[in-house]
């Protein structure tokens, strides 16, 4: 098979290249740049047009359009591949992609026209869980409200969740989104002992208990959870997982936790809910313009963990993505 690959400045092309070169799949392949000198904030607003806009977000390119339209595989990261690309890809049997999501690429158009894609949400899997449960524990426990008053030079001992604080084996974790993230944080929270609350329309419910956690609808989740955890996806022009209502909803001790998207919560609502202490905490690491301005009103709160967009950020993350989707392609040929 034919395929070109198109690197970009997360996954740059001689990551492909080097995956392409040991693969027994792909006969023929050419591998090009797509915005691979841009820096990281560049490029994040690129990612963000993206996840708004859809393929049609970006024009890849003369060169790169013209051999995508001549290829049997098109292998990207965050390169779009629109409907007129698929269209006229006279050869296409196979759209890879290292991303989880697949906002890049016209799903409906290669459905129609019967092409595979094969897309990789567990790239950064591994990484997202570890740091979510880190982000609950960091929240839970005051882990950096109790560094930065020790660095202020306090010894700091009281705090706003002081006389309500448990061991997480005592508590109630929701979990929102039961794909690979969310599995991957249930399997993380197992060794803690909480029981485990699942909300998620689109699983297989027996799947569910079968990790030993109780699928419910999402307002009992709310209702009940001493920990949300969102790791649902959300569709660009899709409400917030988590509004006005949602916050409503939560017990006052209870705690929300985001690694996904920033628009999963309503960002407005969630500094209400803090401030007017409607809920105990939050830890956030994305945020809906980054980076986030001085003036952002959450960074004014004690009672919530912030980051910068770090829960994917490690090496397997991104270098060893072509990799693993080849698998799934020699895997599905197979």
């Amino acid at each position: 098979m034919k395929c070109v690959a198109v690197g970009d400045m997360m996954i740059p092309s001689v990551y492909f290249k080097e995956e392409l070169e040991k693969s027994q799949i792909i006969d023929e392949f050419t591998c090009k740049s797509w915005k691979e000198d841009y820096s990281k904030d560049e490029f994040r607003e690129v990612i963000r047009e993206i996840e708004t806009k859809g393929p049609e977000a970006f024009d890849p390119g003369e060169e790169i359009t013209d051999l995508m339209k001549k290829a049997d595989v098109i292998f990207v990261h965050q390169c779009p591949v629109s409907k007129k690309v698929i269209n006229e890809a006279k050869n296409l049997k196979y759209i890879l992609s290292c991303r989880g999501g697949v906002e890049n690429i016209d799903m409906e158009a290669a459905k129609e026209k019967g092409v595979k894609v094969i897309n990789c949400p567990a790239h950064n899997a591994y990484a997202v869980a570890e740091y979510t449960i880190g982000m609950i524990l960091n929240e839970l426990r005051n882990i950096t409200r109790a560094c930065m008053a020790l660095k202020s030079g306090e010894w700091r001992e009281k705090y706003q969740n002081s006389e309500t604080l448990t061991e997480v084996r005592s508590q109630t974790i929701g979990i929102i989104g039961f794909g690979t993230i969310g599995r991957l944080v249930v399997e993380r929270l197992k060794g803690f002992h909480p029981t485990i609350l699942v909300n998620d329309p689109f699983a297989d419910e027996d799947k569910i208990r079968e990790e030993g956690c109780e699928p419910v609808t999402k307002e009992e989740l709310l209702k009940r959870s001493d920990v949300v955890t969102i790791h649902a996806r959300i569709n660009a022009g899709d409400p917030p997982i988590i509004g006005k209502e949602e916050f409503g909803q939560m017990k006052e001790t209870a705690y929300l936790i985001n690694t996904a998207r920033a628009v999963a919560v309503d960002m407005k609502e969630l500094y209400h809910a803090l401030s007017e202490h409607k809920i105990m905490g939050a830890a956030i690491d994305v945020f809906p313009t980054e980076p986030v301005t001085k003036d952002e009103p959450l960074l004014k709160l004690d009672n919530i963990t912030v980051t910068n967009h770090q829960g994917g950020a490690t090496v397997e993350s991104y270098v060893k993505a072509p990799e693993m989707v080849l698998d799934m392609l020699k895997q599905t040929l197979e």
